[in-house]
């Protein structure tokens, strides 16, 4: 990012440092001013971090190995303060500076290599609010870490990160208007692989608050890089501009609308896609029991020297006859117009749709959930034998061993590999390292690999699924105009609080000639589940049947938590999948999760857990195991932090074999003054 321009205008930041003096003088009398303040003597501590690890790595026959151990003595210091006033200005300062031993040893067939060396650990915060009780107010950071993080998958990442940055705030009545800016160099590595992360990034974000509306302005920018592997390298650069609008009518506001434009940039390994976004959504609330509503948008995509324009519309109806009925009427339509170098298409759709939910207490021994829904459209498309472009396709993808787990398919068939870009806010995720693609008939599968690597499960954080958006080209389908025809129901009967059985079906069928490729699709999925206080199971089936690919699965869990004695809880999680594809291999998926947390004599903290992973996809077997257990104590100012961890990988394909093992210890002793 260029930041060049901020030098421009130094002389308004002298003048509004001045402006900020002027505006705390009436503060400035409730409390003598000081130039340099400390809060009270410095929190020194002392500590120790002794951190071990060994790796073995087997690769079809061959193996190598890889020891690191460190000791390191801390001293720490931690303490608040102010200059010339705290409503001026206040900072918060912390780090600690160690110096102790690292070794390192590694072999391999032929080859070996030990290090003995001194090693510098150091980590710092420096925290600093100008102005912090003021409507208008400034904080500024800067951060070095070392650390450790637990995402909760037995599979523990060394991070080093260096951060700085800034926030401004200005609250004036109506008026809100927040931006930051910062930077991040963020390192972390796992068992099986690495991830480099380079950021610059800016927001801003403005608001106009209204007793009958608000208006935002959000600005934002970023260019990031990301080295996988210290090896390959994905740069992403975005900014994007957006600008809304809602509003209250009506004497009994009751007329809601929202308008919203917003226009974006992205560059990804030298591609630029622009894309210009605008929407108006309007809610009448005409009775207590009766809405109606309108939603337009429009999009224009461009990825040179293909363009792609999109409108949307509808409008409907909702009547709650009664209490436990819910009926809607909607009518829709879409214009989208593709152009290329090698020709363009077009696609029109509008049709009606409508549904009914129905919802009812049975007495005080069950409870039942019915929703069903039809639509009907007309289509028609016309193609001149150019790729179709698909932009910012948006999907849910979950982790194979989520219990969420089902595969997502993009929608249009007979897509082109090398054009898939799969982006997750302003990150873009790698293929084979972050996610996997997937052919199954004339369908293309995004799957999340696991377990997952560095980059994934920074992006996943502690969740097991991750909202994505795919742009990527496929085949053209040919030119018709025909009838669809879709319909899907579910129920869900709740008994005794305890027991349920549910079913969904969704049902898609068409008029087209045999030589336009069209789906056609019955998806049938029927289940039971049982909890009882200490006790959960349940059980789904899954018959996915359509003319571009089809599957059979069967989806399994059993969980049981116990409080054994009030300061003590076990709990073990069990699941299997199967899945069945005519033609294709089988996959299957059994997994396993215990642990064992209680309070020891002298409030001690212990823990204790484990589990493993048998996953066959495709001929490939991949089997993990997992085990770790810890202390925890605190008495006064002193803290002691101990732990093992174990954690092992078995990946096999064909002739090819690759396991890895690795062992690590954590010792952490700190005592504060």
């Amino acid at each position: 990012m260029n930041l060049g321009c901020f030098h421009r205008y130094r002389w308004f930041a002298g003048l509004s440092v001045l402006g900020f003096a002027a505006g705390i003088a009436p503060a400035v009398r409730a409390e003598d001013p000081e130039w340099f303040k400390l809060n009270g003597l410095p929190e020194v501590s002392v500590g120790v971090e002794a951190e071990g690890s060994t790796e073995q790595t087997r690769v079809s026959g061959g193996s190598s190995t890889y020891d690191h151990t460190s000791v390191t003595p801390l001293v720490g210091l931690h303490t608040t303060g102010s200059i010339y006033h705290p409503n001026l200005l206040a900072f918060d300062l912390s780090g600690d500076l160690g110096w102790g031993w690292d070794n390192m040893t590694s072999g391999g067939p032929g080859s070996g290599q030990t290090r003995n060396e001194s090693a510098e650990l150091l980590r710092y915060l420096a925290q600093f609010n100008l102005l912090s009780a003021k409507p208008y107010n400034v904080s500024v950071f800067a951060a070095q870490d070392h650390t450790f993080r637990d995402y909760g998958t037995f599979n523990t990442y060394t991070v080093d990160a260096n951060r700085y940055g800034g926030r401004i705030n200005c609250n004036a009545g109506e008026f809100s208007l927040n931006a930051d800016l910062g930077y991040r160099d963020e390192t972390a590595s796992g068992l099986t692989d690495s991830s480099q992360i380079t950021e610059t990034y800016f927001n801003f974000l403005g608001i106009h608050q209204r007793k009958s509306g608000q208006t935002t302005l959000s600005l934002h920018a970023s260019e990031l890089e990301n080295v996988l592997n210290y090896g390959s390298r994905l740069d992403t650069s975005n900014w994007s501009a957006g600008l809304s609008d809602s509003e209250t009518f009506g004497h009994r506001k009751q007329i809601n609308a929202g308008t919203g434009l917003s226009y974006s940039q992205s560059d990804y390994s030298g591609q630029q896609i622009d894309t210009l976004n605008a929407s108006e959504n309007l809610l009448v609330n005409h009775r207590p029991n009766l809405d109606s509503y309108l939603m337009m948008n429009f999009n224009r995509s461009e990825l040179n020297p293909i363009v792609s324009s999109r409108v949307q519309g509808t409008a409907g109806v909702r009547h709650q006859l009664y209490e436990s009925l819910t009926s809607s009427l909607e009518g829709h339509g879409t214009h989208q117009e593709d152009t290329a170098a090698g020709g363009g298409s077009t696609f029109d759709q509008y049709g009606l749709g409508l549904s009914e939910n129905y919802t009812k207490r049975l007495q005080s021994w069950g409870r039942l959930a019915v929703g069903t829904g039809l639509v009907v459209d007309h289509q028609d498309q016309d193609s001149s034998g150019a790729m179709l472009t698909t932009f910012a396709e948006p999907h849910q993808l979950y982790l194979s061993t989520s219990l969420g787990y089902h595969p997502v398919y993009l929608n249009r068939p007979r897509v082109v590999d090398s054009t898939i870009v799969v982006s997750a806010g302003a990150d873009t995720l790698a293929n084979p390292a972050d996610y996997t693609i997937v052919h199954s008939g004339e369908l293309t599968e995004i799957k999340l690999v696991v377990p997952p690597g560095s980059h994934l499960q920074g992006l996943l954080q502690t969740n097991d699924n991750l909202s994505v958006t795919v742009t990527y080209q496929s085949d053209p389908v040919g030119s018709s105009s025909y009838d669809t025809f879709s319909a899907n129901g579910q129920f869900r009967l709740d008994l005794f609080n305890r027991f349920g059985v549910y079913g969904r079906v969704n049902w898609l069928d068409n008029n087209a000639p045999p030589v336009v490729l069209t789906q056609t699709l019955t998806d049938l999925v029927g289940g039971v589940d049982y909890h009882r206080k200490w006790f959960r199971t349940g059980a789904e089936l899954e018959s996915y049947d359509s003319n571009f690919t089809r599957y059979q699965s069967l989806r399994l869990f059993q969980n049981f938590e116990f409080d054994l004695t009030g300061v003590s809880s076990l709990s073990l999680d069990f699941s299997q999948s199967f899945y069945t594809y005519p033609g294709s291999p089988d996959q299957s998926q059994y997994q396993f999760m215990a642990r064992y947390n209680t309070l020891l004599p002298m409030s001690i903290k212990w823990y204790v857990e484990g589990g493993g992973l048998v996953q066959q996809v495709a001929g490939n077997q991949l089997v993990q195991g997992m085990a770790r257990t810890g202390l925890g104590w605190t008495r006064g100012k002193l803290s002691l932090r101990a732990g093992y961890e174990f954690n092992s990988q078995s990946t096999a394909a064909g002739g090819w074999s690759e396991e890895r093992i690795k062992h690590r210890f954590f010792t952490y002793l700190r005592r504060s003054f």
